[in-house]
């Protein structure tokens, strides 16, 4: 392989590594009370506050149809909130066989090709439906919220939520919300222009119905197979020498040291911090030690936009689902100073 390939895979490679740290983790960042009790009508905030409940409290089943550039996946989603806590099965209906089986805080990622599962902790809930767990009012500093007309998604009545950026920080969001219980049922990320980035939807759904338990079981049994478990401890970087000035409005959620190499006595450290303005997640990585990138350099697919450098002996990257020029900010305000 040439020198130039070579880099240009490296790259690649690293990019969707952060990729999926970053998808896995940036749930970590929330956790949250739930403070919801609403009735139709309601405000923008209370629209807010019906979707974070619903998608923790309410029961529902369908088919999920996610949608970027010309990438399009379908998956199954079971949901059951028994009281207590959430249980939730996704199995993955396109690709290679996936499943990912939550019980409350605890995720089992099922991996049957390579007959593995990984475990890993994350607080709070973080994926489609459930797209934020912020107060209404942190989000309200930084978008504005206009409610729009009645359309049906999957045969249901929703609301229409248009959610405009106030900066150039970030992007833009469309939401299809049931009007009965709350749920989001569709939502679409969008670009400056209005593009469409990347698309959510329920094509099939049935909300607030009996889930048996039986719907919540892996497809296959894992008896035999190799169990890793994700484990992450906290850190303080500034106590560590680094600095990281995040975008206006992006706070800091969550600090802590990973693995990223494979299996938990293997592969390489690195350091990540977690900032969320309430609906978009941006990760910093701090990989001391690691010999790429030798050079600055940007990755975007749809929404999900990357930078990477180097900074001291450290390669950092930046990942987050905002703009190119937000994280290319971001990663050129880290900087590192030796402790004395």
């Amino acid at each position: 392989m040439q020198p130039t390939m070579m880099k240009a895979a490296v790259a690649r490679a690293r990019w969707t590594l952060w990729a999926l740290l970053f998808a896995a983790a940036a749930s970590a960042a929330f956790a949250q009370n739930d403070r919801t009790r609403t009735a139709p009508p309601r405000s923008e905030a209370q629209w807010l506050q019906a979707m974070q409940t619903a998608a923790q409290r309410v029961n529902f089943s369908g088919t999920l149809v996610y949608q970027r550039g010309t990438e399009v996946r379908a998956s199954r989603i079971v949901h059951l909130f028994d009281g207590t806590r959430s249980h939730e099965r996704v199995q993955m209906l396109d690709g290679v066989p996936r499943e990912f089986i939550r019980r409350g805080d605890e995720v089992q990622c099922i991996f049957p090709d390579a007959r593995r599962v990984v475990i890993e902790r994350r607080p709070g809930q973080e994926s489609f439906p459930a797209i934020t767990n912020a107060d209404p009012a942190e989000i309200l500093e930084r978008y504005t919220l206009r409610l729009g007309e009645v359309e049906r998604v999957a045969g249901v009545e929703c609301q229409v939520i248009h959610v405009e950026p106030k900066d150039t920080l970030r992007y833009g969001y469309k939401l299809w919300v049931d009007r009965a219980s709350g749920l989001l049922l569709k939502a679409q990320t969008l670009n400056e222009r209005n593009d469409v980035l990347e698309q959510m939807a329920f094509v099939d759904v049935r909300v607030g119905e009996r889930v048996d338990r039986s719907q919540l079981k892996p497809s296959w049994s894992t008896e035999g197979w190799r169990v890793d478990r994700s484990e992450h401890r906290s850190v303080d970087l500034a106590q560590l020498g680094w600095k990281v000035v995040p975008p206006a409005g992006f706070r800091k959620m969550l600090e802590v040291a990973r693995r990223i190499g494979p299996g938990q006595n293997a592969g390489r450290s690195a350091m990540q911090v977690v900032y969320s303005d309430g609906l978009a997640t941006v990760s910093v990585f701090i990989e001391p030690g690691a010999t790429e990138p030798t050079a600055e350099y940007a990755q975007s697919q749809g929404p999900t936009s990357a930078y990477s450098l180097r900074v001291a002996d450290a390669s950092v990257t930046v990942i987050g689902e905002v703009p190119p020029a937000t994280v290319k900010a971001m990663a050129q305000s880290v900087e590192f100073q030796q402790r004395r």
